[in-house]
């Protein structure tokens, strides 16, 4: 298939520039007077049809045929207009003056196909058709408003290019999810039974090195359901479908409790707690736990051992408590701020030497959009890291009694 010129139609104007275009192009193959009026004026015909019943119409003049015999062949595309009927009643004079004709609607996009086979006599070759085709590409607008229209369908196929692309990158990403969920859900089954199995041989009698054996073995097992909870997290919450059992609760109540956690987690670093007045948040206590318990273990991860980690909240004039986890490791590059919570994402630098898929921090931004805030990143290289991340107060009302008092 050679596509020899593409035309817009919109309008009146339009059907006399399809038209002009159909009958240069059926000239330049060598057909006869009469074939080239009968094609054009089939060409013209449906994009009346196209024209007065529906929208977005584009007419593509090709070649099909890889030898002789060829055909010339005009594609009519349109979107289909809401409440109006088929338009195959008003084509029947056009299915009249060519020889092949087909009509098919899919997903509200209407193809309308007309074929004429050029005979042996006209002498077509690649080298006559390359010369039609640079013709088409060569010649300027004959008028101001085939200028015009030039420039529009230069603009529409941009944007229909854009549109598939866009189109492609949802349906992969779709793709890529259906994965994650069901990869996951398939790994947990096999998982669920490795660590049963290893608890059980954890509590029976062994050797020494057995033993030893067996807590790698459990450990890496944890590992695993780490990173599986971490691919089903992403599932869930791409196809909105994670469950967030939110409820108001103090939330320095709650730090305080994920801070007894945190020597766990960090056990070679020294905590610093600077937690601003008590205020209410409506949360999921578990998810946000997720959220600064990833943020303090990768401030650990990225820093020196015996360093310092800090942790610390504050209320501001925009109604939200904020959140920050500092530490004084490897920090980051301007460049890598800008990537940090793309999903997969990891940092050259850092993906040598730990390990990991880049979920962690995708996974956070994630959940705190979903409770209406926001998670941010500041650094120097070198010179470590302070993630934050807000989230909205709750404003209980005092009642007039209290008040009173």
């Amino acid at each position: 298939m050679i596509q020899l010129v593409q035309v817009a139609v919109e309008n009146e104007m339009d059907l006399a520039l399809a038209y002009k275009k159909s009958i240069k192009a059926a000239g330049l193959l060598g057909l006869s007077i009469s074939t080239q009026t009968s094609f054009a004026t089939a060409v013209s015909e449906v994009c009346r049809e196209v024209i007065d019943k529906t929208h977005e119409g584009l007419v593509s003049i090709e070649i099909h045929g890889e030898k002789e015999p060829f055909q010339i062949v005009a594609i009519i595309t349109y979107k289909e207009a809401p409440k109006v009927g088929s338009l195959e009643e008003g084509l029947k004079y056009a299915r009249k003056l060519v020889p092949q004709f087909s009509f098919s609607v899919l997903n509200g996009k209407g193809t309308i196909t007309l074929k004429m086979g050029i005979p042996r006599a006209c002498l077509v070759n690649s080298t006559k058709i390359s010369a039609a085709k640079t013709y088409f590409e060569n010649v300027g607008p004959n008028t101001p408003y085939e200028e015009v229209r030039q420039h529009n369908l230069q603009l529409f196929l941009i944007n229909e290019k854009s549109e598939l692309a866009l189109w492609q990158s949802e349906y992969l990403n779709q793709q890529k999810n259906e994965f994650l969920s069901v990869a996951s859900h398939e790994l947990r089954t096999p998982l669920t039974i490795l660590k049963a199995f290893t608890q059980m041989a954890l509590k029976s009698e062994c050797s020494p090195v057995t033993l030893a054996h067996l807590k790698k073995v459990d450990a890496q097992a944890l590992k695993m359901q780490a990173l599986i909870q971490q691919l089903m997290d992403i599932s869930k919450l791409e196809n909105r479908e994670a469950d967030y059992n939110k409820e108001q609760i103090d939330f320095n109540s709650f730090l305080n409790e994920i801070i007894e956690l945190i020597p766990q987690l960090a056990p070679l670093h020294e905590l610093i707690i600077d937690l601003s007045e008590s205020v209410v948040v409506s949360i999921d206590k578990l998810r946000i736990e997720q959220v600064i318990l990833n943020l303090v273990g990768n401030a650990a991860k990225y820093s020196p051992g015996n360093g310092q980690i800090k942790l610390s909240s504050k209320s501001n004039s925009n109604g939200e408590v904020v959140v920050s986890i500092q530490d004084y490791g490897i920090g980051m590059s301007p460049e890598e701020l800008h990537k940090i919570f793309d999903k997969f994402y990891r940092v050259e630098q850092v993906s040598r030497k730990y390990n990991g898929l880049g979920m962690g921090l995708y996974i956070s931004s994630k959940i705190i959009t979903d409770h209406g805030g926001k998670i941010w990143v500041e650094s120097v290289e070198g010179s470590g890291c302070t993630f934050s991340f807000s989230i909205p107060l709750i404003f209980i009302p005092v009642e007039k009694d209290k008040v009173a008092e």
